[in-house]
């Protein structure tokens, strides 16, 4: 590889168990990217889209997200008028269960659409 065009004038290094080794090179493999690369560019789309939530940010976001979830869910049964007390307790314990899997559908979908509004 011959010397970059683009200056990166600050470095950060980290260490990593050997876990986190091959599933980076697992990431790499049949790619024309070495670790240091594939790293920064993780760690730059992380920052560059909002990804990067901190544990207290992504804890409010799982119970704004699962409030939401059981608001429209809850308010569609009753529309419905097919809300018991045994269909809430249901409803209740998905939310809980599924709390991080909605959570990161709502962060993608938040992606998605700040995507569409830049181009």
């Amino acid at each position: 590889m011959g010397k970059r065009v683009t200056d990166y004038p600050l470095t950060i290094s980290f260490r990593l168990t050997d876990e986190a080794w091959l599933g980076i090179q697992k990431e790499i493999a049949g790619r024309d990217l070495t670790a240091h690369e594939w790293c920064r560019k993780v760690a730059l789309d992380r920052l560059n889209n909002d990804y990067a939530l901190s544990k207290a940010e992504r804890l409010l976001w799982e119970h704004f997200v699962r409030a939401q979830y059981l608001v429209t869910q809850g308010f569609q049964l009753l529309a419905d008028d097919n809300l018991t007390g045994d269909q809430w307790k249901k409803l209740r314990a998905i939310a809980t269960e599924r709390a991080a899997e909605l959570t990161d559908n709502a962060l993608a979908l938040r992606a998605r659409l700040s995507h569409g509004r830049s181009k």
